[in-house]
């Protein structure tokens, strides 16, 4: 998984051992020590990054948590409420006295058009023969 921490290393570890190539015994084994210490702090600045962000997650975590809880419970109180019983005991018996004339006009429509009359055109088609004279 490259990272631009990784990315980062790897291009310093290339430059230290092209720079370490063409020094001396004792500056190499300096440029060493430096690639080992640059290596650990940015191990340690990398753990210490996944620790916080670990944390992090796990408090938002509990704090959904705790919304979600506290919403629940909101919604239960309002369901409730004699006031939201009352709302919804009307809106119910709306609802039914609607569809019910829905119904009822739905009936009278149809029975007013088995009244209806009805005209049927009748077409009558003449065909004459006519005959040649030879």
């Amino acid at each position: 998984m490259p990272t631009p921490n990784r990315t980062l290393i790897t291009a310093a570890l290339m430059g230290f051992t092209f720079a370490v190539a063409g020094c001396s015994k004792s500056d190499q084994a300096k440029t060493q020590a430096d690639a080992n210490a640059t290596a650990a702090d940015v191990k340690t600045s990398t753990d210490k990054a996944g620790a916080e962000v670990s944390a992090d997650a796990k408090k938002l975590g509990e704090d959904v948590k705790t919304s979600a809880k506290g919403a629940g419970e909101d919604i239960k109180a309002i369901s409730k409420d004699p006031e939201v019983k009352k709302a919804a005991g009307e809106l119910k018996g709306s609802l039914k006295d609607l569809g019910s004339a829905l119904k009822d006009a739905s009936k009278k429509h149809h029975a007013e058009g088995d009244d209806a009359t009805t005209t049927t055109t009748t077409v009558t088609t003449t065909t004459e023969k006519t005959t040649e004279k030879k």
